[in-house]
């Protein structure tokens, strides 16, 4: 963690571009850290202490206390961010007295990146690691697979990425992926995997048949998708054969050896009933449930699903907390019959209006926000099927996802003092139909650097009063070496406070 500090002082030298002026000055660092844990978790004190003083000659002082060493590397990154290139001076210059003590308003502060619409390389996500780190970001929410592509190489279950990757060159082995966790737990990120289910499954799954174990995903690739899945492609897993379940355990424990997380995503979103209906295994085993055709029948079975998917992960992770995102399964009706608050965390992905979110807070559901009108990056682009723009669209600006406050959501649905402890705090989402490497840091940064700060602080103010530090973080990213999109004229990073609508 020193060693990223130093290495942020080197970059700011480059920077300068010229020979840094020879000084006597010296900068003494004492660091006081009170535990030895090394991995993060979603219960880590990310708090610290930092104190800056000038003593007499050329020796400055910084004295950090902090519970945990990742309370140690915020207070290495804000000390970072209080030391700036000078031109006149030919050397970094940093402030002299100052005393910081903060700790974190949310203990989850992510965003999320999916794989597998289109395949993101290893380098575009360590770089995204780096961007989150320099943000004070600690989750790295992997949405892994889906319908599109399949690109987890498992040693246990080579055929999901024969079947499933774009090529031999866009898949990740848990080599891979035990090396990106290593170097994003370093700078204060766990990664959460997803591996989605039972819908958004189809390039992966289809090799069953060919293997003598039956159907693991129904309707793959099926061109009439009207009421029968969410697409292209089509693709849902088959919940009543019993080796889909046998296969997920088997991607359970290779993930927990890339990853050893700490909680789980599943998914369970968008499970379109259709396929099920008129698939005749799923129908001879609801006959022989005493179950009908009816939707009541068809979410008996989609709990069966996702009971018996939680059966696997508790064998290979144990009794771990376990992330869905909102579908209709979360709804009054049927959410308590299926996904209880005592295991399940609900990710909101509906709009902040969604009159569900006070429901789930009520019944005792843990909450995360991702709300899709406020904190989706992939809006505002035109659309992937068809024409026109996007579903999402128009395109969210940093300053709509700053002043998206999960507190307030709350409060507008008549819940004022919710429980601090279950609200887990957010993601910004970042789904890839239009987005690869080439484009993914701008889509990013700096709208990313808005929602940390109010996952972070959760600031009483609006995005107005964030302005002018939004503007230099962007240019505190591009220093080192984030693609982070400009959000107004470099006159207006040296002339603060300025540029606005009269």
């Amino acid at each position: 963690m020193v060693d990223i500090f130093r290495g942020y002082l080197v970059s700011m030298e480059a920077y300068g571009g010229i020979e840094p002026t020879p000084s006597n000055s010296m900068i003494v660092v004492k660091i006081d850290c009170s535990q030895d844990d090394i991995r993060i978790t979603y219960n880590t004190d990310e708090s610290y202490e930092l104190r800056i003083t000038q003593e007499l000659g050329e020796v400055v002082r910084v004295s950090i206390t902090a519970p945990t060493a990742f309370g140690v590397r915020h207070a290495l990154e804000t000390l970072s961010q209080l030391a700036a290139w000078d031109d006149l001076a030919g050397s970094v210059v940093l402030v002299n007295e100052v005393f910081v003590s903060d700790r974190p308003f949310y203990r989850h502060r992510g965003l999320m990146v999916d794989t597998s619409r289109n395949f993101i390389q290893l380098g575009d996500l360590y770089r995204t690691v780096d961007g989150m780190s320099y943000n004070k970001l600690n989750t790295l929410h992997l949405h892994l697979t889906d319908a599109h592509s399949f690109p987890f190489d498992s040693p246990s279950v080579p055929q999901m990425a024969v079947y499933g990757a774009y090529s031999e060159r866009k898949k990740y082995t848990v080599t891979d992926l035990k090396a990106l966790n290593e170097y994003a737990n370093t700078r204060g990120i766990r990664i959460v995997p997803e591996l989605d289910g039972p819908a958004h499954s189809a390039y992966g799954w289809q090799w069953g048949p060919d293997y003598g174990l039956g159907d693991l995903a129904l309707c793959v690739n099926r061109l009439n998708r009207t009421n029968v899945c969410i697409g292209p492609p089509c693709g849902i897993q088959n919940p009543v054969n019993e080796n889909t379940y046998g296969v997920l355990e088997l991607l359970f424990s290779d993930l927990k050896e890339a990853f050893s997380p700490d909680v789980f995503h599943l998914g369970a979103d968008e499970v379109k009933f259709g396929c099920w209906n008129i698939t005749e295994e799923i129908v001879d085993w609801l006959e022989d449930q005493g179950r009908g055709r009816e939707e009541v029948d068809f979410y008996y079975l989609w709990g069966y699903y996702q009971n018996r998917t939680l059966e696997k992960v508790d064998t290979v992770y144990g009794n771990i907390p376990v992330i869905v995102w909102t579908s209709s399964l979360t709804e009054e009706n049927f959410v308590e019959n299926v996904i209880t608050p005592e295991r399940y965390i609900v990710q909101i992905w509906t709009e902040s209006s969604e009159p569900s979110i006070a429901s789930l807070y009520n019944k005792g559901y843990d909450l995360i926000f991702s709300n899709s009108d406020n904190w989706y990056l992939d809006c505002g682009y035109g659309s992937w099927v068809g024409d026109g723009n996007n579903w999402c669209s128009p395109y969210k600006g940093w300053q709509l996802l700053y002043d998206n406050d999960p507190l307030e959501i709350l409060a507008n649905q008549g819940i004022l003092n919710p429980d601090p402890q279950r609200i887990w705090g957010g993601e910004a989402a970042m789904w890839t139909e239009q987005t690869d490497g080439g484009t993914l840091d701008g889509k990013l940064w700096p709208r990313g650097s808005a929602i940390a700060e109010r996952l972070w602080s959760n600031p009483p103010g609006k995005w107005r009063t964030a302005e002018k530090r939004l503007v230099h973080m962007r240019e505190v990213l591009c220093l080192r070496g984030i693609g982070a999109d400009p959000v107004q004229p470099h006159w207006c990073h040296q002339n603060e406070g300025v540029c606005y609508y009269e």
